[in-house]
C-alpha cells in the first residue's frame, strides 16, 4: 500500500484551502510582475535583513545587479507552484512540497519578524499534504462547459430483430451457394 493510497480524499474544505493557497501564489506572481519587477533595483532592503554576512553579500553582489532575472525566475516559480497546487494527484504534492521549501528557503534572507510568518505559512501550506486530490480545482468549471456542448446524436439502438434478420439473410446466402 503506497502512502498516497492511505491518505483520504480532500473534501470541500480541503479543496477550498488548496484553491486559496494556489490563488495566493498566482496573486503573488501578479504582484511581483506589476509592482516588484519594475522596482527590482530597489530590493536592497532584503540584503539588510539577511541573517548572515555572506547572504547580504550575495544579495548586493549577485541579486541586485541581476534583479530583473531573479524576479522573472521567482514569478515563473510562483506560477508553476500555483498550477501544480491547483492541479490533481501527485502534481499537488509536488507543488505543496515546492511551496513549503520555498518559504523555508527564503527565511535567512528576511528580517526576523518574517521568520514567524514564514514558519506558520509553511505549516499552513504543508497540511494540504494530509489529503490526496484526484480532481483539479478547475475540473468543475471545465466539466460544466463540456456539458453545455451539443453532443452528436447516438445511432439507433440495435434490436434482436435486426440480428435475427441478418442471421437469416446470411444463412440463406450461404445455403444458396452450397446448393
Amino acid at each position: 500500500m503506497t502512502a498516497e493510497s492511505t491518505r483520504t480524499f480532500g473534501g470541500i474544505g480541503w479543496n477550498i484551502w488548496r484553491a486559496f493557497i494556489g490563488i495566493a501564489y498566482l496573486a503573488a506572481a501578479v504582484f511581483n510582475t506589476v509592482y516588484t519587477l519594475p522596482r527590482s533595483d530597489q530590493l536592497d532592503g532584503y540584503a539588510e535583513g539577511a541573517w548572515f554576512q555572506f547572504l547580504e553579500d550575495f544579495m548586493r553582489d549577485v541579486f541586485m545587479p541581476n534583479g530583473d532575472l531573479f524576479m522573472i525566475l521567482v514569478i515563473a516559480f510562483e506560477v508553476a507552484v500555483a498550477v501544480l497546487i491547483l492541479s490533481r494527484g501527485s502534481y499537488v504534492d509536488a507543488g505543496v512540497v515546492a511551496s513549503v521549501l520555498w518559504v523555508v528557503a527564503v527565511l535567512p534572507f528576511l528580517a526576523w519578524p518574517y521568520l514567524i510568518t514564514n514558519l506558520v505559512l509553511a505549516l499552513m501550506q504543508g497540511v494540504i499534504l494530509l489529503r490526496r486530490y484526484e480532481t483539479a480545482i478547475w475540473d468543475p468549471l471545465t466539466n460544466r462547459f463540456r456539458s453545455n456542448q451539443p453532443t452528436p446524436p447516438k445511432p439507433p439502438a440495435r434490436t434482436g430483430a435486426d440480428d435475427r434478420e441478418k442471421e437469416s439473410i446470411g444463412a440463406t446466402r450461404s445455403h444458396e451457394r452450397s446448393g
